[in-house]
């Protein structure tokens, strides 16, 4: 490996902590692996701390089983994972609480023990707080800065979509939350709106930085392999992502629908990932007597540019809730333009600003079937011109993995000097 660090920047040693961070040969989002591939690059040692539990899949990729604790260290592609252990679930469950809970503990218990040295950072990310929290801890008592990195805000995504706004867990995950805020030495951030929601807890705008999750462009352009979407003779819309509450594919299903009943059988369906409401959304299908919509499952990071671009549009759906109009940065909008796709979305806000910012496509009513289905038949009879070379050159200019590392290399190289 060529070292290409920055001069006058010293070699960082980062260890990177996200339950759910994958390599590309496995389905998911690989934000943190190209992050460490082009430190790495240059010059930085970085570890990555997961959970061989695939989220998309609900499998453990490296260990038998739940009783199979010890963690695991390899090498892929240059970089360092170690996988640590989490309880197995499938749904939205207990089980998934207590997975997490399982992974936090682990991770503190991991970090406590590694090397470290003067130039030793520990990154907490949330897709969920304990995995955070658990981090947080072992830097305190290894005494390294600690950077909090925010996926998801909390306790804003649980009262979002479980509707409860009060209650003991809600006031758990803003205490753990606020905790981490005031402790972390700098906070990252996927989307701009949320340094205002965090500033609103009391914290110093200026320990906040914002880093978008984004598209590693040299990936996507040697990308080989991965499957046909496409349908003969009809127009595909593809949705590649996970199938959950949050994601609202009934909608999609119930549009599908609405354009077979109304005879547009040149429009299809393709729902590419995995989730908890998979199988009510094939039983959904059933139930109307839906042909237009077919379910892929999982492929890896890998796969995904060359699988997207069998189809001839990107489905950017969420459900119809505040957070989703400022609180996302979401990896299938990027990968869709990334792989030259045009977006029809329904998400108001901060999406739809990207997607018109960007000339791709579209936006309609979030939660309104109808409205879906109206906007996928323009789409299909009239396409975004040039969306594939507009989708590039933006996230050539604004979302491009390798410039996005530069921010995090300036990022935690300051914090380091400021600690001296």
């Amino acid at each position: 490996m060529t070292a290409e660090r920055t001069p006058d920047v010293e070699s960082l040693q980062i260890y990177w902590v996200n339950q759910f961070a994958v390599p590309p040969d496995q389905p998911g989002g690989t934000r943190h692996f190209d992050f460490a591939t082009e430190l790495q690059r240059r010059g930085h040692r970085v570890r990555l701390i997961a959970s061989d539990l695939n989220l998309a899949t609900r499998t453990y990729s490296r260990r038998k089983g739940t009783t199979d604790i010890k963690p695991i260290t390899e090498s892929i592609r240059g970089v360092r994972f170690t996988w640590l252990t989490a309880g197995a679930y499938r749904g939205n469950n207990w089980r998934r609480v207590a997975s997490m809970v399982v992974f936090g503990l682990a991770t503190f218990h991991h970090l406590v023990r590694v090397e470290r040295d003067r130039s030793t950072v520990f990154v907490g990310s949330s897709p969920h707080l304990f995995a955070a929290l658990g981090t947080w801890a072992a830097a305190r008592i290894r005494r390294v800065p600690f950077v909090f990195e925010v996926r998801d805000m909390w306790p804003e995504s649980y009262s979002e979509v479980s509707g409860r706004d009060n209650g003991p867990e809600v006031a758990l995950l803003r205490w753990i939350s606020d905790l981490l805020y005031k402790q972390a030495t700098a906070i990252i951030v996927l989307a701009p709106s949320n340094v205002d929601r965090i500033c609103e807890r009391g914290i110093s705008r200026s320990k906040i930085v914002t880093i978008p999750n984004g598209v590693d462009l040299s990936g996507f352009a040697e990308a080989k392999g991965g499957i046909d979407l496409s349908t003969p003779g009809a127009f595909t819309f593809v949705y590649a992502g996970a199938h959950g509450p949050a994601n609202d594919l009934e909608t999609v299903v119930r549009a599908a629908h609405d354009l077979e009943q109304r005879g547009r059988d040149d429009i299809a369906v393709v729902l590419l990932g995995d989730g908890s409401t998979k199988e009510g959304l094939i039983a959904l299908c059933e139930d109307l007597g839906v042909s237009n919509v077919r379910f892929v499952d999982p492929v890896s990071k890998d796969e995904i540019a060359a699988t997207l671009r069998t189809a001839d549009a990107g489905l950017m759906i969420l459900a119809p809730v505040d957070l989703f109009t400022y609180g996302v940065s979401p990896n299938k909008l990027f990968d869709y333009m990334g792989a030259g796709l045009p977006v029809l979305t329904n998400v108001a806000g901060m999406v739809s600003d990207l997607v018109h910012q960007a000339g791709v496509g579209s936006t309609v009513r979030p939660g309104d079937p109808l409205a879906l289905a109206k906007g996928m038949e323009a789409m299909a009879d009239d396409p975004p011109a040039d969306a594939s070379e507009r989708g590039e050159a933006f996230i050539r200019a604004h979302y491009d993995r390798r410039t996005l590392a530069t921010r995090v290399e300036d990022l935690l190289s300051s914090l380091l000097s400021d600690a001296r």
